[in-house]
């Protein structure tokens, strides 16, 4: 898929239909017939651009997950200082997932990742996109080593921030309001500032 397939409104309808026909029909049933039907585009199109259910679900996959993982990944780096870096990575993701859910599109990128995990090609694609996006984490604790207390406790910290974000999630799936999400955000950001300097 090229870059400018990613941008394509029609794909991006495909994939927001794909999603609502794995939810209704659940992955293994759904057929590029029945997305087809639900997204209106002819199957002609969709046989240009995937050659199967899985190459459709996995670009739509790296689609979702470099979308939105790109405006965090833009706030981490506008940071210089750990805690502003990781505050904006909070606050980026809250406001990104509630945008989400007032758009009525859901947590569509959740519900890629759970069918990676029955998916075995899938979940090699995902288990990728999220090494790279711990990998950005990590570095950025590494490069502000010098902020906290104890450098040795990179790794956990960094993965502390992978669990919150993951926790995140679920509690916007359950409908927790967003409101309350940022202050889920404000406690762990009192985590990270009881191990700075």
């Amino acid at each position: 898929m090229t870059e400018n397939h990613m941008t394509s409104p029609e794909l991006e309808a495909i994939f927001d239909k794909c999603v609502q026909v794995f939810l209704l029909r659940g992955y293994e049933t759904s057929t590029l017939d029945d997305i087809t039907k639900a997204s209106g585009v002819t199957r002609e199109f969709l046989d240009q651009h995937f050659s199967s259910k899985q190459e459709l679900t996995s670009a739509a996959l790296r689609w979702y997950y470099i979308k939105y993982s790109r405006q965090m990944r833009t706030e981490m780096a506008m940071h210089s200082d750990l805690y502003a870096a990781m505050e904006a990575v909070l606050f980026a993701f809250i406001s990104i997932s509630c945008d989400q859910v007032q758009a009525e599109k859901g947590l569509f990128v959740r519900t890629f990742i759970d069918i990676s995990y029955v998916d075995k090609g899938l979940k090699k694609e995902f288990e990728a996109l999220q090494d790279d996006w711990e990998t950005q984490i990590i570095d950025k604790f590494t490069q502000c080593q010098s902020e906290l207390k104890d450098p040795t406790e990179i790794d956990v910290l960094a993965h502390y921030f992978l669990t919150v974000i993951e926790g995140l999630y679920e509690l916007i799936k359950y409908g927790t309001p967003c409101e309350m999400m940022r202050k889920v955000a404000l406690i762990s950001l009192e985590v990270l500032a009881a191990h700075m300097k």
